[in-house]
C-alpha cells in the first residue's frame, strides 16, 4: 500500500504538470484563433470567454492519454535511472506488479476521458453551436469597431461608423456599402451605399429576423461606372442582417453518442467515424499506459531520456494513423465495419513486442513453453 502511494503520487504529480503546460498552450493558441474570429466580426467579443470555457473539456480529453504516456515515462524512466526501481526488483518487486499498481490510476483516467468524450463534450458542442447561432442574428453592432471601416458578409458589406453606444446597440454617423451576396465580387455589379446620422439594431417581433435600422439618412444605388442610379432620402430604412452562424465543419460532433449509434445506413460511415473517434479517447489511455511501462525501462547507465525518442514516434504514428483512419472512413476508403479498431490492433501488437523485449525473449519462450504443457 505504500508503495502503491508512492507511485501513484508520483505519476500524478508528473501527470498535472505535464497536463497544465500543454493546456495552456492549446487554450492560447486557441484564443489567439479565437481573437482573430472576432477582430473580423466572425462573432461577438462578449462570448469569445464562453467559448474557451466550452472548449476546455474537448482539449482536455485529447491531452490526457498523451500526458498520462508521458508522466508513466518520465517517471518510471526517473526511477530506473536514480536505481530505484533497481532495488524493488532486487526485492522481487516485478514488471507486472508494477503494472498492477498502476492499473487503477490509469482505469480512473480511462473512465473520464469516456465520460468526455461520449457524454459531457456532445452536449457542450451542441451548446456552443446554438450560442453561436444566437449570437450570429445580433453581432453586426456588437463587432463593429468605430473608426475604421470593416468587411463582413465576405467583403459584400462595409461599415464605418464614427462612434458607437457603450452597450453596441446603436451607432453615429455611419456608412455602409453593400452588394448581392449572391454576385461575384470582381464583377461589376449593382452596389446600394447607405449614409446616416444614426442607426440602432433591432429583432423583428413577427419574423425574429435582425434588422439595422438607419435613420436620417441618405440611400444610393446603382452600377460603378454606370450613369443610371437612383438617391432615396429617408426618415428611417432597414437593412435585414443575414444569420452569422458559426461554420460547423462536422456537424455529427454535437450529436450524442446514442444518435450516432442509431444512426441511419446513409450516415453510417460518417458518424460511426466520429463514434469510433471518440471511443479511441479512453481505449488509447489505456493502450499508451500499458506501452509506456516497458518502454519506461531504461539502463541507469544510458541516461532517463533514451526512450523517449521511440516512444514519441510510436505515438506519433498512431495518432496519424487514427486521423487518417477517420477521414478513411468518411471518404468511404475503408468500410465502416473495420471502424479503428485495426489501427488499435496494430498497437496492441507494439505493446507484446515491448512487453516480450522487457521481459526477455528466453524467459518468454519458457513461460509459453510451460504453458503450453501445462494445458496439455
Amino acid at each position: 500500500m505504500v508503495l502503491f502511494r508512492y507511485l501513484t503520487r508520483e505519476v500524478s504529480a508528473s501527470l498535472c504538470l505535464i497536463t497544465s503546460l500543454l493546456f495552456i498552450i492549446l487554450m492560447s493558441n486557441e484564443f489567439v484563433h479565437y481573437l482573430n474570429q472576432v477582430a473580423g466580426g466572425k462573432f461577438a467579443a462578449n462570448i469569445l470567454w464562453r467559448l474557451i470555457i466550452l472548449e476546455s473539456p474537448r482539449f482536455l480529453a485529447i491531452l490526457l492519454p498523451f500526458s498520462l504516456f508521458l508522466a508513466i515515462l518520465f517517471t518510471y524512466g526517473r526511477l530506473y535511472a536514480d536505481y530505484e526501481m533497481t532495488t524493488l526488483n532486487a526485492c522481487g518487486f516485478s514488471l507486472g506488479q508494477l503494472t498492477r499498481l498502476t492499473l487503477p490510476l490509469i482505469l480512473i483516467l480511462s473512465f473520464i476521458i469516456a465520460f468526455l468524450n461520449l457524454w459531457l463534450n456532445p452536449k457542450l458542442l451542441s451548446y456552443r453551436n446554438k450560442l453561436l447561432a444566437q449570437t450570429g442574428t445580433a453581432i453586426e453592432l456588437e463587432t463593429v469597431q468605430p473608426g475604421s471601416f470593416q468587411q463582413t458578409d465576405g467583403g459584400h458589406r462595409i461599415i464605418y461608423v464614427e462612434s458607437i453606444s457603450g452597450d453596441h446597440k446603436s451607432v453615429k454617423n455611419i456608412f455602409m456599402a453593400q452588394t448581392n451576396i449572391n454576385e461575384p465580387l470582381h464583377e461589376i455589379t449593382p452596389w446600394t451605399i447607405l449614409s446616416a446620422n444614426s442607426g440602432y439594431q433591432m429583432i423583428s417581433p413577427k419574423t425574429n429576423e435582425a434588422f439595422f435600422v438607419a435613420e436620417n439618412g441618405r440611400r444610393y444605388q446603382g452600377t460603378p461606372g454606370g450613369k443610371e442610379y437612383y438617391i432615396t432620402e429617408f426618415a428611417k430604412y432597414g437593412i435585414r442582417i443575414d444569420s452569422h452562424v458559426g461554420t460547423v465543419n462536422n456537424p455529427q460532433e454535437s450529436l450524442s453518442t446514442m444518435a450516432l449509434w442509431k444512426a441511419d445506413k446513409p450516415n453510417k460511415p460518417s458518424f460511426f467515424s466520429e463514434l469510433q473517434w471518440r471511443l479511441s479517447a479512453p481505449i488509447s489511455t489505456l493502450l499508451l499506459a500499458l506501452l509506456a511501462i516497458p518502454l519506461s525501462r531504461v539502463n541507469p547507465r544510458q541516461g532517463k531520456y533514451l526512450h523517449l525518442l521511440p516512444a514519441i514516434v510510436i505515438y506519433i504514428f498512431y495518432l496519424n494513423l487514427l486521423l487518417f483512419g477517420r477521414n478513411w472512413i468518411e471518404n468511404g476508403n475503408i468500410s465502416y465495419h473495420w471502424g479503428l479498431w485495426w489501427i488499435h490492433g496494430l498497437l496492441l501488437t507494439i505493446i507484446l513486442l515491448a512487453w516480450c523485449y522487457s521481459l526477455g525473449w528466453n524467459r518468454v519462450k519458457y513461460r509459453l513453453t510451460h504453458l503450453i504443457k501445462f494445458r496439455q
